[in-house]
């Protein structure tokens, strides 16, 4: 099975013919152009795209459909293939095989922090016609009321205390507050 790490952008002096001049090389830690190396994957596996971390950006059977830059790649043999793999940053390469990601304390914080960012976006672009409908009082009784009770769900998703989340369980024990 191919690993090729950390695959950069270098000028090749002799472009092999039938590549365009405008063509980007990569080569990888061991100076393998990934162009040449391509032919070296086999047909029935899976290659997966990794960055320095290990997580998992991309993945194809064909190795030609990837394009790895600052990144790198490795193959997986398709009975090694875990059911359900993504791409959105639940998998990991560890070196020799394809396994769910370990998130840090640090990780769990800023995806409980994104998550209450998410709600509150998606808050305030439900009252953003009330408020202004508020400054211009045009607001109907039955829209102020509402928008009364979308800046206290606003409040209550401020007041939601994320300071122990540092795993999953304690990311999935989160208590949203309800919409309105």
């Amino acid at each position: 099975m191919q690993i090729l790490k950390n695959l950069t952008r270098y000028q090749r002096q002799d472009i092999p013919e039938g590549y365009p001049e405008s063509t980007l090389f990569l080569k990888d830690n061991m100076d393998r152009d990934w162009y040449e190396s391509q032919k070296e994957f086999q047909s029935d596996t899976l290659k997966v795209v990794f960055n320095s971390g290990g997580v998992i950006i991309s993945m194809s059977k064909d190795v030609s459909a990837l394009w790895p830059v600052d990144n790198s790649v490795a193959e997986v043999a398709a009975a090694d293939v875990p059911d359900g793999i993504d791409i959105t940053g639940n998998w990991m390469f560890d070196g020799k095989n394809i396994v769910r990601r370990t998130y840090t304390a640090e990780e769990w914080q800023a995806k409980a922090e994104a998550q209450r960012q998410n709600l509150l976006t998606a808050a305030n672009a439900t009252i953003a016609d009330w408020r202004t409908e508020l400054q211009l009082d045009t607001i109907s009784d039955e829209d102020k009321a509402s928008l009364v009770k979308w800046m206290a769900y606003i409040k209550a998703l401020k007041a939601v205390d994320l300071s122990s989340v540092s795993d999953e369980a304690g990311y999935n024990a989160i208590v949203w507050p309800e919409e309105p």
